[in-house]
């Protein structure tokens, strides 16, 4: 199901979305939904990203929020310049689960 949204853009950023779908040979409203999808996932990513870098969500969290198994998340965190949230603690408490 789908839901009306009215929204007020710049002229000239619609002058350059119409040169797009012309060209492309695309509808606008399709075209305008799958743009608006990519930008709010990638908001969406990036939000998150900074909100593991605080600390509020755990590589398990934020995985199971993307939807991404944890080695495309350790890559996505690596392209963001971001390293894994694990302290010395951590470490110490999962080294003496395996003993």
């Amino acid at each position: 199901m789908t839901k009306l949204t009215t929204i007020r853009l710049p002229e000239d950023l619609v002058e350059e979305i119409d040169e797009v779908v012309r060209n492309g040979n695309l509808e606008r409203s399709s075209y305008l939904r799958e743009i608006l999808k990519k930008g709010f996932l990638l908001d969406k990513q990036e939000r998150l990203f900074q909100k593991y870098a605080a600390g509020e969500y755990s590589l398990s969290e934020l995985s199971r929020e993307l939807k991404m198994d944890p080695w495309t998340l350790m890559d996505g965190l690596r392209s963001k310049h971001l390293h894994l949230n694990v302290r010395l603690e951590d470490f110490l408490d999962s080294s003496a689960l395996s003993t």
